[in-house]
């Protein structure tokens, strides 16, 4: 059983891809996982995902949207949370991130809306003010969980066997489906000085950390 962390950006590039890689695999390795999306959202996130975007050859028009864009996607994330349980939450999340993922430029504000009702959910009450006081704890506790985690990138994917030991891996960025098989195949098997020289040698510095309990 493999507890799985992702801390994304709501409508990051990579974080899509990374979602669908890590998916696959678990599929693909037929293990039981449980996953945690943790999306995050700030200016230096904002600020590497633009960037990002523009090596695919993605301009942004209009920056300001974008930011907005960003922050309403991860308030009506916890809302949906809140409101709805964790699935449709993440649910949500994919289906905005899938839309915007190769343009942004095709984001409009009526998405938001477009994507919750086509999930069956009721944008009034996701976007209900009375509820904007618990969707700030939500946010916060997120935000906790990566300072704990000491998460420096966006996306930041960590693995946890609960089969094995306390500690857990941690790998930043994109990550190939190749190189995801064998992690999750060789962590737990292997010497960890051993396996971890092999991780570095795939280009990958994985960084081991307690488990929050």
């Amino acid at each position: 059983m493999f507890e799985i962390f992702l801390f994304v950006n709501p409508i990051g590039v990579y974080c899509y891809d990374t979602e669908v890689a890590v998916k696959k695999t678990v599929e693909e390795l037929d293990i039981s996982s449980s996953f945690h999306f943790v999306p995050i959202t700030n200016s230096k996130v904002i600020r590497d995902d633009i960037i990002r975007r523009k090596t695919f050859g993605q301009t942004i028009d209009d920056i300001p949207e974008y930011t907005m864009a960003a922050y309403q996607a991860l308030r009506n994330y916890h809302a949906i949370k809140l409101e709805y349980g964790n699935k449709k939450a993440r649910c949500y999340l994919v289906s905005v991130q899938k839309a915007v993922s190769k343009n942004f430029n095709v984001y409009s504000q009526d998405l938001p809306k477009k994507v919750a009702v086509d999930l069956g959910l009721n944008y009034k009450r996701i976007c209900d003010s009375k509820i904007n006081k618990y969707i700030d704890d939500s946010i916060e506790q997120d935000k906790e969980l990566a300072r704990k985690f000491n998460i420096q990138t966006i996306p930041t994917t960590i693995f946890f066997n609960e089969s094995g030991d306390d500690n857990g891996l941690l790998v930043e960025g994109t990550i190939a489906h190749d190189k995801l098989l064998a992690l999750l195949k060789n962590s737990y098997c292997s010497e960890p000085q051993e396996e971890e020289e092999k991780q570095v040698e795939n280009g990958y510095l994985p960084r081991r950390h307690l488990r929050l309990m």
